[in-house]
């Protein structure tokens, strides 16, 4: 494939333009981060995009959820099916949900069992997470499958600059929600830990909107519970060993597409539940530092299981499984010749996943498993001034498909050795989406399974720039252009999947934040993403994202005591599919109204040590759906009392 060269430079250069008059949301300088290249990176010497929604942002916002969390980062579309519980999905810059990578602490979420391969947002809350870092742009050549449109890494708290450091977080509101966060992290001596409890509960609301005549008021509730535990222990200055576990349990109601008389309504339903969605993570290792190079040796399991009932009769029943081993080495110094802060990054790894469907009563039972070979290199320095150079390089091989290769290549230059200051990046790189085994081998009534599928193929480049003309100030912008082949997309003649589809996505990111004084700051944002289907008549656009995005996001240090946090969006009209007010299908691709929300929270430092809060999201109580069919989150309002000690 062939990047528009013209339209990248042309774009690049009208969001540099644009950038002083619709701006957006950037990294804060000097900002280590992890997801993009393994090691420890300051954000501004990165060619791509990482923002980071860290512990602060989560307390000072009132965020709860991992899906109220990314709603925050430009370029991510959040389509949720309710409240915290329901099914997420997430598109990063455009791709399809199935292109968005989630990982735990660098371990892969994203699960076997579903059709596509996607991982759901939706039942991930923040208590246990000190972290999320959400890398926008090609990651394959980096983590393999999946990272076309981007990656989410979800960070555990440990660690702490004392030996028991504890904390917890209580909170009731709107829709009969409650949270309970209890926890304790800490270092001492050799050994640094966390652990951290967090349960969340709501009533919550009618999914079904309120137009439909089928809506009754039925409310959808949702209780998620989370425990975190995680450890390092230095045994020596040369070697540690460290462990890892995350188990997540959730249920959620749901209501039906199968409801009137002829079974093809969109109509509440109380007996419809997601009994139980579990997900583990374990994950064992040892380092072992010997002159420049570290060598990390680990393994473990991503295990989930989901159950469905309906009227208490179960449904569905399906589980995944995915083991790993991970060896990897990195090498770093200080200097060599003119290339300052040089790091090497490269390993092998080894995974194996299954599914076993084999209780359902849609689709014929499936138990069926592959294994994953890859060898992966990824290496950053600096050259002379300011001139940072990253590149990766990745192989994988599937025992049903065959092997890819992907590749990523970054340039960013920092000016302010010249006394300029503005920083300009740009990257280029190559991605896979590999289909998934229900693709290839689930039957049912309507699908014949094709073994013979070939991965999704993505190509990128972006470039970009920031500039901080004031210490108070700060702008910049991103064009972005991707295009992706051999799409799997159902074929009604065939009764299966097959590589046929084809996606061209290119966009823009602007931001302008600064500091109206030493006690406030604001941030605006505009991001424009044209995401078309280049294999049918007319490049329509692709479902559910939205051309335009804005944000202005806002705090203010009142007193020393009070803090005001408060944010509004925007999203404009998008194609989806429609619903008319009986609750029956309209049309498959129509114009979903667009919509605009706004939060408010408030925090009072009783002590140091000790705050009361109080956040109110939707405050408007704006009506939307988003997708359609789907009533949005009603206003409501929650109050509570965190400590960390």
């Amino acid at each position: 494939m062939t990047i528009r060269s013209t339209r990248l430079l042309a774009g690049a250069g009208f969001a540099a333009i644009f950038a002083l008059a619709a701006p957006a949301f950037a990294d804060d300088a000097g900002e280590l981060v992890v997801t993009a290249t393994r090691t420890p990176t300051e954000s501004d010497r990165l060619p791509a995009r990482v923002e980071v929604i860290d512990r602060a942002d989560f307390e000072s916002k009132g965020l709860v959820s991992l899906a109220d969390a990314l709603r925050e980062a430009p370029g991510v579309t959040v389509v949720s099916t309710g409240a915290p519980g329901a099914q997420t999905s997430v598109f990063l810059r455009g791709a399809n949900s199935k292109h968005a990578l989630a990982l735990f602490d660098g371990i892969r979420l994203n699960d076997p069992t579903a059709p596509n391969g996607q991982y759901d947002f939706g039942q991930d809350t923040l208590g246990d997470l000190e972290r999320v870092e959400v890398l926008r742009g090609a990651a394959s050549s980096v983590y393999g499958s999946d990272a076309i449109g981007g990656v989410v890494n979800l960070v555990p708290r440990r660690g702490a600059g004392k030996a028991f450091a504890p904390y917890f977080d209580v909170s009731a509101g709107s829709f009969e929600t409650w949270r309970g966060v209890v926890g304790a992290a800490g270092s001492v001596g050799a050994l640094s830990y966390g652990a951290t409890v967090d349960a969340f509960s709501t009533e919550g609301f009618d999914q079904v909107p309120d137009r439909f005549v089928t809506h009754t008021g039925d409310k959808d509730g949702a209780d998620i519970a989370t425990f975190t535990g995680s450890m390092a222990y230095a045994l020596t200055d040369a070697l540690s060993l460290d462990a890892l576990v995350r188990h997540r349990t959730a249920r959620a109601d749901f209501d039906t597409f199968s409801g009137g008389p002829f079974f093809s309504q969109r109509a509440d339903d109380p007996d419809l539940e997601i009994d139980s969605d579990d997900y583990t993570v374990w994950r064992i290792g040892g380092s072992l530092k010997t002159g420049d190079f570290t060598t990390r040796l680990s393994g473990g399991q991503v295990l989930n299981e989901r159950r469905e009932r309906d009227g208490g009769v179960v449904t569905t029943t399906v589980e995944g499984e995915r083991n790993f081993v991970d060896l990897e080495t990195r090498w770093t110094r200080a200097r060599i010749g003119f290339v300052s802060d040089p790091a090497l990054t490269f390993g092998a790894q080894y995974a194996t996943e299954r599914t076993d469907n084999s209780s359902t009563l849609f689709t014929n039972a499936l138990f069926a498993e592959e294994d994953n070979r890859a060898l992966f290199a990824v290496g950053q320095g600096r050259l002379g001034k300011g001139t940072d150079v990253a590149l990766s390089l990745r192989w994988d091989d599937n025992e049903n498909f065959g092997d890819q290769t992907t590749y990523t290549l970054g340039v960013s230059q920092d000016f302010a050795a010249f006394n300029l200051p503005v920083r300009v990046y740009a990257s280029w790189g190559a991605s896979y989406k590999a289909p998934t085994l229900s693709e290839r081998f689930g039957t049912n009534f309507f699908n014949v399974g094709n073994p013979d599928l070939q991965p999704e193929e993505g190509e990128s480049a972006e470039i970009g720039f920031d500039a901080t003309p004031f210490e108070a100030l700060s702008f910049g912008a991103t064009y972005f252009d991707t295009e992706i082949e051999n799409l799997i997309e159902y074929d009604f003649g065939s009764l299966q999947n097959i590589n046929i589809g084809r996606a061209d996505i290119d966009g823009f990111e602007t931001y302008v934040k600064g500091s109206l004084s030493d006690r406030a700051n604001i941030r605006l944002s505009y991001v424009f993403t044209d995401a078309r289907n280049a294999s049918a008549a007319g490049n329509p656009r692709l479902a559910r994202r939205a051309p335009h995005a804005w944000s202005v996001d806002g705090s203010v240090q009142v007193t020393e005591k009070l803090k005001l946090s408060a944010g509004w969006t925007w999203t404009s009209s998008r194609i989806d599919v429609l619903y008319d007010d009986n609750g029956d299908f309209a049309a498959g691709a129509g114009r979903n109204a667009g919509y605009d929300t706004g939060r408010l929270a408030l925090d009072f430092a009783v002590t140091d040590a000790l705050s009361l809060y109080a956040v109110a999201r939707n405050i408007s109580d704006t009506d939307y759906e988003d997708p359609n069919a789907f009533r949005g989150a009603p206003r409501s309002v929650s109050v509570g009392v965190r400590g960390t000690f």
